[in-house]
């Protein structure tokens, strides 16, 4: 059963910036501990981490460094969703996109994020140290 684990900047930055030499794969929700609908869609995070055993399941606090993530990795907000699968020579980022309808307790609805967590787990067309 996995558990989802709150990362700092560091970490977070060895797994976005490719430093990670094992394979694994990572969904990452950045949140602000002021955002409402971070609040909600914790216990849905929490759900979906126990479904996935083969998926490291973190949360980044956005507060821990302002803008600068942010920028850096091209987020739009908070909460935000980020798949990320690593293999020590290549790591692959992809930021699941805002709702067209979003979900006005969670932002996010729990079907897509399965979806998403699907959709990248297995493929392998992502671009290299890129977001898509």
């Amino acid at each position: 059963m996995s558990q989802t684990q709150r990362i700092d900047k560091k970490s977070l930055e060895m797994i976005m910036d490719g430093e990670v030499e094992d394979n694994h794969s990572v969904m990452i929700k950045f949140y602000s501990s002021e955002c409402y609908l971070c609040h909600g869609l914790a216990p849905i995070y929490k759900d979906i981490s126990e479904r996935y055993d083969d998926v490291l399941f973190y949360v980044y606090n956005m507060q821990d460094s302002g803008d600068l993530i942010e920028a850096k990795y091209g987020l739009d907000g908070v909460p935000t969703l980020c798949f990320v699968r690593t293999d020590g020579e290549q790591t692959r980022i992809n930021i699941m996109p805002n709702p067209e309808t979003p979900d006005k307790i969670t932002w996010y609805y729990e079907n897509e994020i399965c979806e998403f967590i699907e959709r990248y787990k297995y493929s392998k067309k992502e671009k290299s140290n890129g977001v898509t």
